[in-house]
């Protein structure tokens, strides 16, 4: 409990710098690149092309999911894959990644991985604002659910920082850790119906295996929030499900970090 007290007050503690190196992260992130800031929007129109020419009209045919057009129920579940992807891959390496900066500062080692998530979150923030126009020009205000849609962005925020708290971590004491969970990272986003519907004919034990992926929930409640129109996935048990792990990830990354983190300099 002393861990979860030290990290939570840390965190409270340091917003306001949490928001500054955020901000500079994202800064520094496309600072070398002759497009410089354009790039938040090239990246992902690059892959949304691609994904649509493949799966949309090489594999579907052009045909829609639920009556909504492919590409924009595709968008729906890429926009916040794209930031699952950015935070998950980010926040494992953020602390090795940062040790030779704020080895000798007084530092607060655990705003590390929220600070980290928190960069991704405004490029998502501007994409989300794309992917809004895009809907409502295709589908109207209709099934729009601001609240909905906050409470995603949010849940999926604090269920990143949470996943970033323990592959930090573990990554910064042991580096495999970090290209195992761009690895699997890589698989999940085939696993995951970002880019695919799935079926209740199918086996019925890979139909449950995919609903016990965390990342499963939050792109229903996005495509729940902007197209689908129905929102009883957020009343549903899932929701208990997701922030039971979400908690659970906060506290074995809490206990770990707060149990490891004075020796983190001696692995660089």
């Amino acid at each position: 409990m002393n861990a979860i007290k030290t990290v939570l007050q840390e965190q409270f503690q340091n917003l306001y710098l949490i928001r500054r190196l955020s901000a500079y992260e994202l800064k520094q992130a496309y600072a070398s690149n002759a497009l410089g800031s354009l790039w938040i929007f090239l990246n992902p129109l690059i892959q949304v092309s691609l994904y649509w020419l493949v799966f949309g009209l090489g594999i579907r045919g052009g045909q829609p999911v639920q009556g909504i057009p492919y590409f924009v129920w595709m968008i729906c579940g890429l926009i916040p894959w794209f930031f699952i992807s950015a935070a998950t891959g980010q926040g494992s390496s953020s602390i090795y990644s940062r040790l030779n900066t704020v080895a000798k500062m007084n530092f607060p080692l655990s705003i590390i991985p929220t600070y980290v998530v928190s960069a991704q979150l405004y490029t998502h923030g501007l994409l989300l604002i794309v992917l809004l126009g895009i809907v409502i020009l295709s589908q109207g205000f209709g099934d729009i659910n601001i609240f909905g849609l906050i409470y995603g962005v949010g849940s999926l925020t604090v269920f990143l920082v949470c996943l970033a708290f323990v592959t930090s971590t573990f990554s910064t004491v042991l580096r495999d850790v970090h290209m195992l969970v761009q690895s699997f990272m890589r698989m999940l986003f085939f696993v995951t119906p970002v880019l695919w519907e799935p079926k209740e004919n199918m086996p019925e034990f890979f139909f449950m295996l995919i609903k016990l992926n965390p990342f499963y929930y939050i792109i229903e409640v996005y495509r729940s929030s902007l197209v689908y129109g129905d929102m009883r996935v957020l009343f549903s048990g899932y929701t208990l499900y997701f922030w039971t792990i979400t908690i659970a990830l906060f506290v074995i990354g809490a206990t770990m970090h707060i149990k490891f983190r004075k020796q983190f300099v001696d692995y660089l």
